[in-house]
């Protein structure tokens, strides 16, 4: 992880279409701060400052709970939900639990950096899935599995980030995640379901997450605070089977330390109960959707040939795919000279030579004006190359 002070000193001098995190401008500070105030002022003060019940604050976890039973059309209890230390908490979490050193994980290709690096820490076996616009493609999911059958191999787990993905930004079809279902019941496999840009669409409708389509069958998923809220409240959920999450509680790491940040919990719930949570998202998605289309725009302006982008429906983020004769981590270097911070695309493959011809671009955090400025540097960038 980068220090906070390299953050804020590249933050001063470069356009950052890197960060992958909300735009400070849209923090709650006031609101939080007030909710805040009120946990310190009233009478769960106490319990708010101990360890907490391992499964998080209860306040917290009705709070999610009917918002998940009321979006998505489910009857989740509080048993179906734990209160974790944001998303990637629950990600260690479970990949501890379900594998050990050597256990095959299937992922898609691209995916999330940073889960390569906490699956790499856990000596997992990675095997990467190709993807296309429609997200991961089944057949190739369906054709991996019975390559590592035959090696006598059974996957323990899919990592799938099926809606906004980073860093492609698409999102995976409701007919694609009916597939894969079928084929994690038929070969025993769990999907761990990273869902944690939901709440950002920007036009259509959300497909139904693995979790609702599967009736919580073998599927693990995960919700954040960090995209719609602020990451550094470092807040998350689990939604799983009843035994999964009682795993999840009595996991040794769980047991040692109480529940995931009480504090910060009460205040969140607080804040969600004043009913400014919806709002915020709202506004949250109408910014983002105006600098997507700012960027959609500049990259059909001003791109010249042989690049293409993704055209994503929500999220943080889109995808471009270079020329053969440009390399990603050239081109993040020119840029960089020019104080533009982009994101080159070996980082997101488990085969770093995969993403050698790709950048990502994340959107949330830059203007709208340092978004159109920093695509027409990386354009010139390439033009230049040619």
């Amino acid at each position: 992880m980068t220090s906070p002070d390299l953050h804020q000193k590249t933050a001063e001098h470069s356009i950052l279409l890197s960060f992958g995190q909300p735009d400070p401008e849209t923090l709650p500070i006031a609101e939080l701060r007030e909710a805040l105030l009120h946990v310190m002022n009233g009478p769960e003060v106490g319990a708010a400052l101990q360890y907490g019940a391992e499964q998080g604050t209860r306040s917290l976890l009705e709070v999610l709970v009917e918002k998940i039973n009321r979006e998505q059309w489910l009857a989740v209890r509080p048993e179906n939900l734990m209160i974790t230390a944001g998303s990637t908490h629950a990600v260690d979490m479970l990949t501890r639990l379900h594998t050990q050193p050597g256990s095959v994980l299937m992922l898609e290709a691209p995916s999330y950096v940073d889960s390569l690096h906490l699956f790499r820490d856990q000596e997992l076996d990675l095997h990467p899935l190709p993807m296309d616009e429609e997200g991961l493609i089944p057949g190739a999911l369906a054709e991996e599995i019975e390559r590592l059958h035959a090696r006598g191999l059974a996957p323990r787990l899919l990592y799938t980030i099926p809606t906004f993905h980073n860093p492609t930004g698409r999102t995976l079809s409701e007919a694609r995640r009916v597939e894969i279902i079928a084929l994690a019941h038929r070969h025993g496999f769990w999907i761990l379901e990273d869902d944690v840009y939901r709440d950002l669409p920007f036009e259509g409708t959300v497909p139904p997450s693995f979790y609702a389509l599967a009736g919580g069958k073998q599927v693990l998923s995960t919700g954040s605070f960090s995209k719609t809220l602020a990451p550094g409240l470092r807040l998350g959920w689990l939604l799983a089977p009843v035994e999964e999450v009682q795993r999840c509680v009595n996991f040794g790491l769980t047991c040692m330390s109480g529940g995931a940040n009480p504090l910060v919990a009460h205040a969140v719930a607080a804040y969600c109960l004043s009913g400014a949570w919806e709002p915020h998202i709202q506004r949250q998605r109408v910014l983002y959707r105006a600098r997507r289309d700012r960027a959609l725009a500049a990259l059909e302006r001003l791109m010249p040939p042989g690049v293409t982008w993704t055209r994503p429906a929500g999220g943080f983020f889109l995808w471009l795919s270079l020329p053969d004769h440009a390399q990603a981590s050239q081109v993040r270097q020119l840029a960089l000279q020019q104080g533009v911070v982009l994101t080159a695309g070996e980082g997101f493959f488990v085969e770093p030579t995969a993403g050698a011809h790709h950048l990502r671009i994340a959107y949330s955090y830059a203007s709208a004006e340092e978004i159109e400025t920093g695509i027409s540097v990386l354009a010139q960038i390439l033009r230049e190359l040619r």
